[in-house]
């Protein structure tokens, strides 16, 4: 019989879809030692979100750290990395250098196959991060983003390519779930008709067609399959697993996973895991239809729907889901697997929430994809718009991506760049690359472990982190259900009084079960003497005066036309290309039209603010990473003629 491999992405979906304060070390673990009675081909440890999502965890370890003690828990497994050609875990184009290190790195740690896609189907961007998985001793499997308007030739030649590039698979990945079992089946079947390789299919439920496309696949020639513990639709109550393997009853199709091993795992998940999965019901017809719409990914829809909720538009999701298709259909119907869905994404939301009309604000990432930057777009891009984004009038034929040499995509963001600004806190290559990925969040890790309470002998910490809200030991002591009794959207709901209230802790008894529930750390908080440094302007009709924290006048040359920059979207506000560096402006710096003053940080993308005119900063009225609100005014300039001529 023909047995199909079965790569679970159980570990990946844990950190996407519960939140970090209820992922203890121990309970990942716990996870692991369960997983590990299956026979899985391979576990995928990060990929997608993921890698950024493990960095919110309560204690203290990077992705690479994760990786290596699951490597050490579970020896025999083969860990897989899901990562982009080019922009591997992150949202940039790294330099040949980066991805050398990354590689070498997350080989290291235990990952021993890799599953490498690109967002544009690029071929060019996959050339030299194939040569380097191989370099490393290490499996790779080369991942083509279906794509609804291509023919099965265009998957045969990209197969081909990649198998001819180094990889021993192929996988198929459909990001949109465009996917229907007709088409599955002439797929797969005229793909291992026409080339000697062994073919993987990845695909979601959100249609609720994730098993009958699978049979239909492995029906066809299909080797290998995707499969989670974690649901993967908005209305599923279990894993797409069990279906599936009853659909091969009475075939020549079987798989090696032990049943009852399986069983017992999904029954320790619905008792302990499934009550913290988040509960995100998005009410959109494009997710319920009959039609053969394109949908995003699970992944980008619940970020579309948080940055909606934190401006309170939810209602208006189906407006931006359009607008996201609309986008995707205008630039050349690229996909929407990262960094590209993230991109169009929060373009969606400029262009429909927060612009007054189409593509008023256009986000730097907007650009740069338009202009070749992360590699050569699918089909020819509207060129109306690609004159209100860029200011050209034609195509770029050039490949930017695969032009990228050592020094670095970003400019000055060197990995020996990165080293230096984290110094103090850690000289682990790991460490470097986390924090180049993603500044932020490495420095909160790096902190909180240099501060880590001491270790009980069982190896997991003795006292409760900040911020974490701490249960019981309810996985060995009996009360898995009383936990299971617990409300947890109340549970939240009490959190977040917490957070924005004076309170620095609350203890509460819910249903037997005693909860402690603190704030975040006093680093993760707006200190008292950093409040007060934040001055007041009090404007009048004809005269604006500056006053200090002490309310002592700042006299300001022609302040009666101060200029407010402001917010043009929610998010978080930084002063900084990244910590550590040297702020992009402060109180009395002399800045020229177009020169950054700040960047605000929304759904993963970096946008630059730009200053409007000539003149001087005279106030900052928000601190490093507090959260701004859309039109909130965060700055004010005295556009004053005599800047107008002075080298700033």
């Amino acid at each position: 019989m023909r047995k199909i491999k079965i790569n679970d992405i159980t570990v990946r979906d844990i950190f996407q879809n519960i939140d970090a304060g209820f992922i203890s070390e121990k309970f990942l673990y716990r996870v692991i030692e369960h997983i590990s009675k299956v026979k899985f081909d391979s576990i995928e440890v990060f990929g997608g979100s993921a890698f950024e999502k493990i960095l919110d965890n309560p204690f203290h370890k990077t992705p690479f750290e994760i990786a290596a003690n699951i490597k050490n828990k579970m020896p025999q497994a083969n860990l897989q990395a899901l990562i982009g050609a080019r922009n591997l875990v992150g949202m940039e184009v790294y330099s040949s250098q980066i991805i050398k290190k990354f590689i070498k790195q997350c080989t290291k740690s235990g990952i021993s196959r890799y599953r490498v896609f690109d967002s544009l189907n690029d071929l060019d961007n996959f050339k030299f991060v194939i040569a380097e998985i191989i370099d490393n001793g290490c499996k790779c499997q080369g991942t083509i983003i279906y794509d609804d308007l291509e023919d099965t030739d265009h998957y045969i030649k990209m197969s081909g390519e990649l198998l001819k590039a180094g990889c021993e698979s192929i996988c198929i990945k459909d990001v949109e779930s465009t996917l229907l079992p007709q088409k599955v089946q002439k797929l797969f079947r005229e793909l291992t008709e026409s080339i000697n390789g062994t073919f993987y299919l990845s695909t979601y439920n959100l249609r609720g067609l994730q098993v009958s496309n699978y049979y239909s696949a492995c029906m066809a020639g299909c080797s290998g399959v995707d499969l989670s513990f974690i649901p993967s639709s908005y209305n599923d109550l279990s894993p797409a697993i069990f279906p599936l393997l009853l659909s091969f009853k009475d075939t020549e199709i079987t798989t090696e996973v032990n049943y009852l091993n399986m069983l017992e795992l999904f029954e320790w998940f619905r008792a302990n895991i499934y009550p913290l999965i988040k509960n995100e019901l998005l009410h959109s017809r494009f997710i319920i239809s009959n039609k053969n719409q394109n949908l995003l990914p699970k992944w980008l829809l619940s970020n579309i729907n948080n940055q909606l909720a934190e401006i309170g538009e939810n209602k208006k999701i189906d407006i931006v889901l359009e607008e996201v298709f609309k986008i995707k259909n205008e630039i050349g119907n690229p996909s929407l697997s990262t960094p590209v869905g993230q991109i169009i994404g929060s373009q969606a939301i400029l262009n429909t929430i927060i612009s007054d009309y189409r593509w008023e604000i256009t986000n730097d990432e907007i650009k740069k994809l338009i202009s070749g930057y992360y590699g050569k777009l699918p089909r020819e891009i509207d060129l109306k718009v690609l004159e209100k984004t860029t200011g050209e009038k034609e195509s770029l034929k050039e490949n930017y991506a695969s032009a990228i040499n050592d020094t670095g995509a970003n400019g000055d963001r060197t990995f020996e760049q990165c080293a230096g600004e984290i110094k103090n806190l850690s000289d682990s290559d790991a460490d470097v690359l986390s924090y180049l990925f993603f500044p932020e969040k490495t420095i909160s890790v790096l902190n909180s472990r240099k501060n880590r309470p001491a270790e009980s002998p069982n190896g997991t910490a003795a006292a409760s982190l900040p911020g974490e809200i701490v249960f019981p030991e309810f996985l060995d002591s009996g009360q898995a259900a009383k936990f299971q009794d617990i409300d947890l959207n109340k549970l939240r709901e009490i959190t977040n009084l917490v957070e924005t209230s004076n309170v620095d802790e609350i203890k509460l008894e819910i249903d037997g079960v005693k909860v402690s529930i603190n704030k975040k750390s006093a680093s993760q908080r707006i200190k008292p003497e950093q409040a007060a440094e934040q001055k007041v302007v009090s404007e009048e009709k004809n005269t604006a005066a500056v006053t200090d924290a002490s309310g002592a006048a700042l006299q300001q040359p022609g302040t009666q036309n101060l200029v407010n920059i402001k917010a043009p979207i929610v998010g978080i506000f930084y002063n900084a290309p990244s910590p550590g560096a040297k702020p992009f402006v402060s109180q009395g710096s002399k800045v020229r039209k177009g020169d950054t003053l700040c960047i605000i940080e929304a759904m993963k993308l970096m946008n630059k603010i730009n200053s409007e005119v000539d003149g001087e900063i005279v106030q900052i009225l928000v601190t490093n990473e507090e959260a701004v609100e859309y039109d909130q005014v965060i700055m004010r300039i005295n556009p004053g003629k005599e800047f107008k001529n002075l080298n700033v």
